[in-house]
């Protein structure tokens, strides 16, 4: 008896490592699936979107061909969306840091997915007026709070 509990345990470990794997591919094509998507509407077809890989410890998460500042931000933006577009998460948060380093027809192309997304997005961009007309306009169109200086603070006073 003790042999064939043993052999049973042996036998449930490795099916539920086999699991494990085919939800790993799983959830990494779904996601990989996506980020393609959502990068040729960003990028058009000319750039590489992001892969995510997935293992029993660990991940893996890269643009092919291209390891630049800029694309590891395009990356991250590219994954957020994906995040939020096949989950039910309620709200993502972008800082200008991260949206500094794309560039502005790409910012047109984000800000649209933004304005489409139906779920609340929050992003901080400095100099809003150095991007394409079009991305002007939805920002002023969607703005909720605008800090500035000269009276415009938050709190009313400066934390510089």
């Amino acid at each position: 008896d003790l042999d064939i509990l043993t052999n049973n345990k042996k036998e449930d470990e490795n099916r539920l490592q086999t699991i494990k794997q085919k939800q790993f591919a799983v959830l990494s094509k779904n996601i990989n699936i996506e980020m393609n998507a959502i990068n040729k509407f960003i990028y058009g077809t000319n750039s590489n979107a992001p892969v995510i890989d997935f293992s029993e410890n660990s991940y893996s998460f890269f643009t092919p061909d291209d390891t630049g500042t800029g694309i590891a931000y395009k990356g991250l933006i590219v994954f957020d969306l994906t995040v939020l577009k096949l989950t039910r998460l309620p709200v993502i948060v972008h800082d200008s840091i991260i949206l500094k380093q794309i560039s502005d027809v790409a910012i047109e192309k984000i800000l649209e997915l933004y304005e489409n997304s139906g779920k609340q997005i929050f992003i901080a961009l400095d100099k809003q007026n150095s991007y394409t007309e079009k991305a002007v306009k939805t920002l002023e169109s969607n703005v909720v709070l605008c800090l500035a200086p000269n009276g415009n603070e938050l709190f009313g006073r400066s934390w510089g």
